[in-house]
């Protein structure tokens, strides 16, 4: 607490807080205006961010509400904690909602509600998020995308330091970084001076080198020193004091602390601790507590530490049992009773209540806590054997959804063995099914192809059951991935039925979707009807990620089999649907595929704009396709650095042995190869992957591959199955495949067809390449018309003209980009940097330049024009 003491039971006075307190405030009046905002209080352990949000809502506007709510110290919390408390102190509807068994994503559009809903105004205090469960970091991203929507001022509280790379908040961080209406205060160290002040009579010098400045840290020795010296330590401090207590007042302090959180039931701690309420007022007194009517609480998360770790083992044993049976009868949490149960070394107990938190969690989509709650119930050695496979086989699951570290393959693999041993060959094969999901997303493809095939082997001769329909499904589900089409939707049917007699709709769901994708391949008219009902099944179940699974593969295939007006409408839907529930790990796919749809419909500004806002995304599927992208266009418009984009996904497919990452990577290889005039590497580049495709029979990719292999001059013509576009090219048949080109959509694709014919046509292909922009191939065809007829050479573009054709500033080219890719000025002004007001303006020169009156034709003007975009 950055503070000294007052007299006369006043809050202490804030010192080097002037301007944090100034922006908070500021945010509260906003809100009372009805402009929301969302504020990170950062900082270390102990710099005052409690003190801060409490001097700033002591005083809020007049009108304003409090909501304020925790994340739990547990050592795996509960999920949505916090929620939970502000839902409590809101009542209404909110309250209602966060009672009942619903979806997450119910509970955040009811707290989303309660902040827009015609009541008064609110500040709502989220304290300790480096404590928070996923589905609380989820609702931090949630509501910082919709809060300046609402009524409130959303205050959030957490510590910075010692957060790494790996850290889950980094990531919530991160994304929360690029929100307009989200703000950061990050508190600093008091100076010399003011730790003076605190000091008093003190030795100022030797207590700031004691805490370097740290506001709890000061007030701590200063509070508990002697007149013999200054305590060496904060912890020293915190159990000077803590010592001065009589006995049971100790007891009561320990309990408190033991309860680990942020703030206690009073009754609670007087019958843990076995004491009367006169021990509480002691601690009250000293300093170490502070309390509201039915409440207490420590000072400090540092002084419970101290606290807390100060306790005997065996007294900490004894404490944390009486703690259990007394929230038993409270019908307590179970992620409560398991945390203290643990602690008191009851192992049936702990396995009891972490199975129950567990679940709980994953219900929440709080995926890390239930893998803790997991390994907690299998670490106790309680579990009797069936529970402890199915145990098992949930943290598989829940690790999976996560992390691709091989933690989900070793969980499965422990599960089937103790299927094994318990003689239970159905459930065996089901959990390695489920280890071959794993290992297709560590890119292991052809380990997970060999490991479900051994898996659904083993239930030959055996009558069907719900296991076998899950290890059909995760087949089908491989071999639609690996383009293995008629495997997957034989298996994905049966699988499908199956699941339906055993009423296992979870697993009907992932059949049909594999069904579904499959068919886009061999029977596209047939693709969606399955996809479909994959959707609504997956919807009813609540399973939001398996709806948006349906979505993008809906969007997807179409995209691959170039049918781009059903591609884009779902790939649309995908990502409205995924971007209300914050499903950014979806969202890029859907994004990245989005962009590369665009792309080969000739919109390469808006592609670009896309790929690049996922070109580094953590989802490394969702990174082939982006890359890909930028580097075809890269390549097409004659930029620098299509090499090292192309080389980076080349990697990440390869890892991966999958025919629909490695088919796009070796197409662009090869045209890059042939604009350089270098055919002779394009065999090398391409022909593993074309005979792959061949295999398969995938028509697309057969065409394209072998469209390369034959301008290398390494095949003479193309196979059956191959796609007619190609295929009429490599026939000659030229003015046949830019008509099919253009019946379909793809402008590039019709010029260079047209290129390869005669004068007239290739005057229409340059006219064409010049507006793409795709100078190399354009400079290529004005020389082979220049040998042919050079009269016939139409007005070409000049180079700086070409550059910035609609005489827009760099800066305008950059704002062009943004709004192509679909932001608002809110947003481009965060991206770049400037105000809101400034991005308005140029956005209006960029519209008066471009001759267009909506932001929502940039993209197709710029195209039009010829604008090249960073």
């Amino acid at each position: 607490m950055a503070g000294a003491r007052a007299s006369g039971g006043e809050a202490p006075a804030l010192l080097e807080r002037t301007a944090e307190l100034d922006a908070l405030r500021t945010r509260m009046h906003q809100a009372r205006a009805g402009e929301g905002s969302l504020t990170l209080v950062l900082g270390e352990a102990g710099i005052g961010k409690t003190s801060l949000v409490r001097a700033a809502t002591r005083h809020r506007p007049a009108g304003l509400r409090l909501l304020w709510g925790a994340c739990d110290a547990l050592s795996t919390p509960r999920p949505l904690a916090p929620l939970h408390d502000i839902a409590l102190a809101a009542g209404s509807e909110f309250a209602a909602v966060m009672a009942a068994e619903v979806a997450k994503h119910d509970r955040f559009a009811a707290a989303l509600a309660e902040l827009t809903a015609p009541r008064p105004p609110a500040v709502v205090v989220i304290e300790d998020v480096h404590w928070a469960d996923d589905a609380t970091r989820d609702l931090l991203v949630f509501l910082g995308r919709r809060i300046d929507a609402t009524r409130a001022a959303v205050i959030v509280t957490g510590r910075d330091d010692g957060l790494d790379r790996d850290h889950p908040l980094t990531g919530t961080l991160g994304r929360l970084a690029t929100i307009p209406a989200v703000r950061r205060i990050e508190l600093g160290p008091l100076g010399r001076a003011s730790v003076a002040m605190l000091a008093g009579g003190l030795d100022a010098d030797a207590i700031y080198a004691t805490t370097a400045g740290n506001p709890f840290f000061v007030t701590e020795l200063v509070e508990a020193h002697s007149a013999a010296a200054v305590p060496s330590s904060v912890r020293a401090a915190v159990l000077a004091r803590a010592g001065a207590l009589g006995r049971d007042a100790r007891h009561a302090l320990d309990a408190a602390a033991l309860i680990a959180r942020a703030e206690v039931e009073v009754d609670l701690v007087l019958s843990a601790a076995e004491v009367d309420a006169e021990a509480l007022d002691e601690c009250l007194r000293s300093g170490l507590l502070r309390g509201r009517p039915g409440r207490i609480a420590f000072r400090h998360e540092l002084a419970r530490r101290a606290v807390e770790d100060s306790v005997p083992p065996a007294a900490a044993a004894q404490l944390h049992r009486r703690l259990v049976v007394e929230l038993e009868q409270r019908g307590a949490d179970p992620a409560r009773l398991a945390h203290h149960a643990e602690r008191a070394g009851d192992d049936v107990r702990t396995a009891r209540y972490g199975i129950d938190a567990a679940g709980a969690a994953a219900r929440e989509g709080a995926h890390r806590s239930a893998a803790g709650q997991y390994e907690r119930a299998l670490a106790s050695g309680a579990l009797a054997a069936e529970t402890a496979a199915l145990a098992w086989e949930s943290l598989a699951r829940e690790r999976a959804a996560f992390v691709d570290d091989g933690s989900a393959v070793d969980a499965c693999r422990r599960a089937r063995a103790i299927w094994r041993d318990l003689r239970r060959p159905d459930d065996e094969g089901r959990a390695l099914a489920m280890a071959a999901r794993g290992l297709w997303a560590q890119g292991r493809g052809e380990a997970a192809r060999a490991a479900v095939r051994e898996a659904i082997g083993g239930f030959d001769d055996r009558a069907e059951s719900a296991a076998l329909a899950v290890a059909l499904s995760i087949g089908a589900q491989l071999h639609m991935l690996a383009r293995e089409v008629d495997e997957a939707i034989e298996l994905g049917h049966r699988a499908a039925e199956i699941a339906d007699r055993f009423g296992d709709d979870r697993t009907r769901a992932g059949a049909l979707n594999a069904v579904g994708s499959a068919l886009w391949f061999v029977d596209p008219d047939a693709a969606e009807k399955p996809l479909v009902q994959s959707r609504w099944l997956a919807e009813r179940l609540g399973d939001d990620i398996g709806v948006a699974n349906a979505l993008i593969n809906l969007g997807s295939g179409a995209g691959e089999v170039r049918r781009y007006r059903q591609a884009d409408g779902w790939l649309r839907t995908a990502l409205n649907w995924c971007a209300d529930r914050d499903l950014d790990h979806s969202a890029a796919y859907a994004t990245a595929w989005l962009a590369r749809s665009l792309f080969e419909q000739g919109e390469w500004t808006t592609a670009t704009a896309l790929a690049d806002s996922v070109r580094d995304d953590p989802n490394v599927i969702a990174r082939i396709v982006a890359l890909v992208v930028l580097g075809r266009v890269a390549t097409r418009s004659g930029a620098a650095g299509a090499e090292e984009l192309l080389r980076e996904a080349g990697e990440l497919a390869e890892r991966t042995g999958d025919l629909q990452r490695l088919w796009p990577v070796a197409a662009a290889q090869a045209e890059s190869a042939w604009l350089r005039s270098e055919p002779e590497r394009i065999g090398e580049l391409v022909a593993d992957t074309y005979r792959r495709a061949v295999e398969l029979r995938q028509r697309w990719p057969i065409g394209e591959l072998g469209f390369w292999l034959w301008r290398a001059g390494e095949l003479m013509e193309l196979p059956g199955r191959a796609a007619e576009p190609f295929a009429a090219h490599v026939r000659g048949e030229l003015a046949a495949a830019a008509a099919a080109w253009d019946a379909i959509g793809v402008p590039y694709e019709a010029a260079l067809a047209l290129a390869d014919g005669g004068p007239d046509d290739l005057v229409a292909a340059l006219i064409r390449l010049d507006a793409l922009g795709a100078r190399p191939a354009a400079n290529a065809a004005a020389a082979r018309l220049r040998a042919l007829d050079p009269g016939r050479m139409p007005r070409r573009p000049r180079p700086e003209t070409v550059a910035n054709p609609a005489g827009l500033t760099q800066r305008e080219l950059e704002v062009t980009a943004l709004i192509a890719a679909g932001l608002t000025d809110a947003g481009v002004a965060a991206r770049l940097h400037i105000s809101p007001k400034t991005a308005g303006h140029h956005v209006s020169a960029i519209l008066a330049k471009l001759g267009v009156a909506s932001r929502f034709a940039v993209a197709d003007a710029a195209a039009r024009h010829g604008v090249r975009l960073p």
